[in-house]
């Protein structure tokens, strides 16, 4: 039986996480400025329905119990000049060659999860990125601030929440359309930039509070302080939700963060997204999943994040690594009782040439063919495929 959505925190609103210390925020030099988007977004259209948030919680209800498979994907971040048609068009097409050998292997149903429609804000490892003498704030995502290298471009600017927003409404809209009959493709984001989820909190008519900026949401890697400001958002949303673990989460801190996020223990509301990288899952994974036994949360994994080096200054990603944290994923989850529910990637269906291996580029020299990513290097829709392929025997 499934058990009823509840609102986790009596008295919660969308604006307690300011009572906390946040990171990876942006300073906005005006605040009369921001305080005017945060207004106009309050009033705007939700991004997606509050009804398809609550579907995909059933979905992945199913995930955790084995009896459905989580593939989630899509860019590093998203941009304002992306052709939003044909990106889903294209990226709909590659979730479905995907899927369907997932299917035939495993017999569970794919549930599809796109990092779509509000996945423009990006945490940095350093708040500034120097160039000869020039030391300007890093770029954070279109969502916040530009590319381009100079004071106007990098200034974090409130207004841009408005073209994310619009933007994000429009994908939505193209890719229910494009799905319309067919499996459908949810979208996702990590709730970095808060306030703009404080902005699109809708509540329901039972009291209940949902971040309609996206079905999915998660928290990442470097905002998951037990004490810190996106857990206090999100543990008032009635969204499913996702934390990543990276290799700095200590079994003790998970267990907290699952008691805080999923206190009812509902199925489909906690997805715990492994990036420990190739070099450290044997040694740390066990002892999460330990910390997390007899939970009901989904268990997936993200072999991008753990498996990102520089080399002559450019990020890259290697093909093999990725494929052994997938595999040592498996291996180790079913060896501990636990259902292996899905994977992550950082992809793109175009051509790019950003991760070494797996039929893409052989070497370093061969990424300026089509290195075209925003930040993080994704594989390339033959990759991804291919990586489905190589997994036939692990899945």
């Amino acid at each position: 039986m499934n058990r009823p959505i509840t609102h986790p925190l009596t008295g919660w609103r969308p604006d307690r996480w300011r009572d906390f210390p946040a990171e990876q925020l942006p300073t906005y030099g005006d605040a009369d400025a921001l305080a005017a988007v945060e207004r106009r977004l309050a009033a705007a259209a939700p991004v997606v329905p509050i009804a398809e948030i609550g579907a995909l919680e059933q979905r992945l209800a199913a995930v955790a119990a084995g009896r459905a498979f989580l593939l989630q994907g899509g860019d590093c971040a998203e941009n304002f000049d992306d052709a939003i048609a044909q990106r889903v068009a294209r990226l709909a097409r590659l979730f479905d060659a995907m899927a369907a050998p997932i299917e035939a292997r495993t017999g569970r149903a794919v549930v599809r999860v796109a990092r779509l429609a509000g996945q423009f804000a990006k945490p940095r490892s350093a708040s500034s990125e120097q160039r000869g003498r020039i030391e300007l704030p890093a770029y954070r995502g279109d969502i916040i601030n530009g590319q381009g290298f100079s004071g106007p471009e990098r200034a974090p600017d409130p207004e841009r929440m408005i073209q994310a927003h619009i933007q994000s409404v429009g994908t939505a809209a193209t890719l229910a359309a494009a799905r319309h009959g067919c499996a459908p493709i949810y979208t996702s984001h990590e709730a970095l930039l808060l306030p703009y989820e404080e902005a699109l909190a809708r509540r329901d008519a039972d009291g209940r509070w949902w971040a309609t900026s996206g079905h999915f949401l998660w928290l990442g890697d470097r905002t998951r302080q037990l004490e810190g400001a996106h857990v206090a958002f999100l543990e008032g949303v009635a969204n499913p939700i996702g934390v990543k673990c990276g290799p700095g989460l200590a079994p003790d801190a998970l267990a907290a963060l699952v008691d805080r996020l999923d206190p009812a223990e509902r199925p489909g509301r906690l997805t715990l997204i492994v990036r420990l990288g190739a070099d450290r899952v044997e040694a740390q994974l066990p002892a999460l999943f330990a910390a997390a036994r007899g939970r009901a949360v989904s268990w997936i994994v993200d072999p991008m994040h753990g498996n990102t080096e520089k080399v002559e200054g450019r990020k890259l990603r290697r093909y093999d690594r990725i494929l052994h944290e997938v595999r040592s994923f498996f291996r180790l989850a079913r060896a501990g009782g636990v259902v292996p529910g899905g994977i992550h990637l950082e992809m793109s269906p175009d051509a790019v040439t950003e991760c070494l291996g797996g039929g893409g580029p052989a070497a370093v020299a061969d990424l300026d063919r089509a290195y075209r990513t925003a930040c993080d290097p994704r594989l390339n829709g033959d990759q991804a495929l291919r990586l489905i392929t190589d997994l036939e025997q692990t899945l």
